[in-house]
């Protein structure tokens, strides 16, 4: 459901923050000075140790900061009044007309790098500095659930209508003209079919874009169904966008700092009391119920809930046909969640590791403590060598569905799944730190 005033599409809202939560410090102070000096001062009052490929990066961001005073894309300069949804739908406006020069549009900066090395921090520093309202700052994720729902109400209104990206772009830059995305990753063939345009449509009308990724652009969807479809995009991501990448070799998720009793192991009477007595804390004895979510036309029963507080099985959330849809709606509701039964996973279990990886990406986006039990030390819950041997036979089938001959990509070998995973331990790490979880748990 469209907000009234924003025009935001619900499901991204909770993710429109900013907080710097990757090395456990927030801004404070003046806000709107530039990165750099936010970079410098912080560093200055001993919350971050400088590292020199975060400041090279933060100083690209700087410059693009300096030359975003006073941009505005001509398109929203020579529309000041909202236009109905007739002439956005069916193209009252001259797209020409609306073309931004683009000598004038800012160069966008694409950020790539290995996990844990401070991308979604130096882009939060640069996103809580800027000096705008018409900015965005969102998870890539929540970002194409977002457009896919306004697909769907635009065909749904309009089932005539052949091309709905135009009209979305316009309420795109109305809303905000600087996107920042965190986590840019594409492993999905509806979000791959419609990028290229969707971006195309973006940068023609004068959107900036700062993004974080793992991946080098050129990598993306890599060897993934119609990727020849896609390469378009690659091209116009490296047209558009300065590609920098940080890597300095640290995983400041895994510095050392003070840890909460928030993971248990192994899965035993003793590991199943614990929860019981971290739960009766967080809900202060209350007792918990289920609690239906409705959204998107579909429902999600939580087991267990009260007060904010949501508990469930591993088996409920990660072994059943669940999308980001679900974890996103999980995430907007309840900010505390109590995970059990978590087990050890190899690659037999591609897909339970896959929604379990997504799950935590929801959480830490929004910032939610989790408690959870497991089968194995949080080191150990994904076995990237076991199971292989049905791997094989998995993606030789795949590959022959496919017409594939290139046997050396990550989609087909599981390094695509072990990299994930590298990057959903990282911050599993991070998410019990004590300067992240909720105060009742600060001194268990």
């Amino acid at each position: 459901m469209f907000d009234k005033d924003t025009n935001i599409v619900s499901i991204s809202q909770t993710f429109n923050v900013g907080v710097m939560v990757n090395i456990g410090w927030q801004t404070d102070g003046d806000v709107h000075a530039s990165p750099i000096n936010r970079y410098n001062d912080i560093a200055t009052k001993g919350q971050l140790k400088t590292d020199p490929e975060q400041r090279r990066v933060i100083e690209k961001l700087d410059k693009l900061w300096y030359q975003l005073e006073g941009y505005e894309p001509k398109a929203h300069k020579k529309d000041k009044g909202k236009p109905n949804v007739w002439s956005r739908l069916f193209g009252s406006r001259n797209l020409q007309e609306m073309n931004v020069a683009d000598a004038r549009i800012p160069k966008s900066l694409y950020i790539y790098g290995n996990v844990g090395t401070g991308k979604t921090m130096v882009m939060d520093l640069f996103f809580n500095t800027l000096a705008i309202k018409r900015k965005r700052r969102v998870h890539f994720h929540a970002f194409m659930l977002d457009v896919h729902q306004r697909i769907h109400q635009i065909k749904t209104k309009f089932p005539g209508l052949a091309e709905p990206l135009s009209p979305i772009a316009d309420d795109l830059v109305q809303e905000a003209y600087v996107l920042c995305f965190d986590e840019f990753q594409v492993t999905d063939i509806a979000d791959a079919m419609i990028l290229r345009t969707l971006f195309e449509e973006l940068f023609r009308r004068g959107v900036v874009l700062v993004t974080t990724s793992n991946r080098h652009p050129t990598e993306l969807y890599k060897n993934g169904i119609q990727r020849a479809s896609f390469l378009p995009c690659i091209d116009l991501l490296l047209a558009r966008c300065s590609v920098l990448c940080l890597d300095s070799g640290t995983d400041y998720r895994k510095v050392e700092r003070v840890q909460s009793h928030v993971f248990f192991y192994p899965l035993n009477s003793e590991t199943k009391q614990k929860i019981n007595t971290v739960t009766k804390s967080l809900t202060h004895g209350k007792k918990m119920t289920s609690q239906v979510l409705h959204f998107l036309s579909r429902t999600l029963t939580i087991p267990e809930q009260v007060d904010g507080v949501a508990k469930m099985r591993f088996a409920d959330v990660c072994a059943q046909p669940l999308s980001a849809a679900d974890y996103l709606e999980i995430v907007k509701n309840f900010n505390t969640v109590i995970l059990t039964d978590i087990p050890q996973m190899t690659m037999k279990h591609r897909a339970e590791a896959r929604r379990f990886i997504t799950f935590i990406d929801a959480m830490y986006e929004s910032h939610v403590t989790l408690v959870a039990s497991a089968e194995n030390n949080i080191m150990d819950i994904f076995n990237a060598d076991e199971g292989k041997e049905g791997l094989e036979d998995e993606m030789r089938v795949m590959r022959d569905a496919l017409d594939v001959s290139d046997i050396s990509s990550p989609l087909f070998t599981g390094q695509e799944e072990a990299f994930a995973f590298q990057r959903a331990l990282s911050r599993l790490i991070q998410m019990q730190s004590t300067e992240w979880v909720r105060d009742e748990l600060k001194a268990t």
